[in-house]
């Protein structure tokens, strides 16, 4: 067989693992910009995130009562604003969606910096929150335009690594600012400094990023089922999608067994035992060892089965939750498990989103993309709940062996029906082809 036939022959056969050139595709452009602007949002999220208690409850001198119902009202909030991101996503493109929230944002940053007492400091984390859920779905449905197609996943992957990255270098940053300054003063620069990255962002997408023009044929049809979905109420049209109840589903037990546990569960379970001054190494363990793994990960993924993916992270996750059942919680114990999820997290968190938009009409995408995100924040509501539950009986152990046993058999479940979980055309992570011409046989 003539070489340059065996090339082609390879071609088409490929099924399995992406080759070495398959592996070091570039993103697109736009979708590049996107990223890069997530990672540095996330150095400005990371410094804050970790110190919301501290800063209403020692900048703003709110009531630990207070603080604890706030927390309830927030993630209402988070509910209502990844609605409304997808519906206006949808209405007024990504584009316009991202650009507006991330200014939003970047004001009730600094409105945050500059609050004194509780009334305008929780009324600045509301506000910073609504934002905040309003700019997730417009900013998946923009990476997925911005990378069409078998690049996909690989954009979701490098995003995942971005927000990671970011939250550990700005959670040492914040460290090391309030070591120096204090949590009076050092908080609220760190807030402004907040404001900063995403204004810095606002200013990429502004200027880097030209809005996805529609092509004029499918215009017509496209506002049709806008209209369509509109007479039958935003979200209406996409609860008779099987696809993605099943995805929506599957993300938010996820989330509330495995991801909102490891904020919720193991911080509350930590400060019960006393080692709560050591739950920066845990996090520090589950940012750095998501950073380090994705892209080597995700480099493995193309043509593997989605749901034996999907189960693999949920096996992972299992066995974090095993660890910590079956000992006794210390520095070196919840760094293992954080490591340990973080490696389910890296298979898992590319996967539900590229879906998502792969199934998604483009005059839904941000509806659909809001349905995802209300699977998440809907997850973290649900694992709250359910850890509040525990700790108000007395058995806050139980939940880690429930959590396990839980992932376990949805684990089990998935890998025995692999094949039915999702359509044919959606079974396996797709293999991108390296654009270059496949060299034609030469004439004899």
């Amino acid at each position: 067989m003539p070489i340059s036939e065996a090339i082609r022959d390879r071609a088409r056969r490929r099924v399995g693992p992406a080759s070495r050139a398959e592996r070091t595709l570039r993103l697109p452009s736009a979708a590049r910009v996107v990223v890069g602007g997530e990672l540095l949002s996330s150095i400005g999220s990371g410094t804050t995130i970790p110190f919301l208690l501290v800063y209403l409850h020692d900048a703003c001198h709110t009531p630990i009562g207070v603080v604890s119902l706030l927390l309830v009202v927030r993630a209402v909030m988070a509910l209502a604003g990844a609605t409304l991101g997808g519906a206006l996503c949808d209405r007024i493109g990504a584009k316009a969606v991202v650009v507006t929230a991330l200014v939003v944002t970047a004001v009730c940053s600094v409105w945050m910096a500059a609050a004194t007492s509780p009334l305008p400091g929780a009324a600045a984390v509301l506000a910073h929150t609504a934002g905040y859920t309003v700019l997730a779905p417009a900013l998946d449905a923009m990476l997925a335009q911005a990378a069409p197609g078998p690049l996909r996943q690989a954009a979701f992957a490098w995003r995942n690594t971005a927000v990671n990255l970011g939250g550990a270098l700005g959670a040492a940053a914040a460290s090391l600012t309030l070591v120096v300054l204090g949590t009076g003063s050092g908080l609220r620069l760190l807030y402004v400094l907040d404001a900063l990255s995403f204004a810095g962002f606002a200013l990429l997408v502004a200027v880097r990023i030209t809005s996805s023009p529609r092509p004029a044929d499918s215009r017509e049809k496209e506002s049709a089922t806008a209209r369509t979905a509109g007479q039958r109420g935003r979200y209406a049209t996409l609860t008779a999608d099987p696809v993605l109840r099943r995805i929506c589903l599957l993300v938010a037990f996820t989330v509330a067994t495995g991801f909102a546990q490891l904020q919720i569960g193991l911080p509350t379970l930590a400060t019960a035992a006393g080692v709560q001054a050591d739950l920066g190494w845990m996090f520090a363990a589950f940012m750095v060892t998501s950073a380090i793994l994705q892209i080597p990960v995700q480099r493995r993924l193309p043509g593997r089965s989605r749901a034996g993916v999907l189960a693999a992270a949920l096996m992972c996750m299992a066995l974090a939750w095993t660890v910590i059942s079956v000992s006794h919680p210390s520095p070196v114990v919840l760094a293992a498990a954080a490591a340990v999820l973080a490696v389910g997290g890296t298979l898992f968190s590319p996967v539900p989103p590229t879906l998502v938009n792969d199934i998604a009409p483009a005059a839904l995408l941000g509806r659909y993309n809001g349905a995802h995100m209300l699977a998440w924040t809907g997850g973290f509501a649900i694992g709250a709940a359910t850890t509040s539950a525990l700790l108000a009986v007395g058995a806050l152990r139980a939940l880690f062996p429930l959590c396990a046993a839980a992932l376990a058999l949805t684990a089990g479940h998935l890998w025995y029906h692999r094949g039915r979980f999702l359509p044919a055309p959606l079974m396996r992570i797709p293999v991108a082809v390296p654009p270059h011409p496949v060299p034609k046989e030469s004439a004899s």
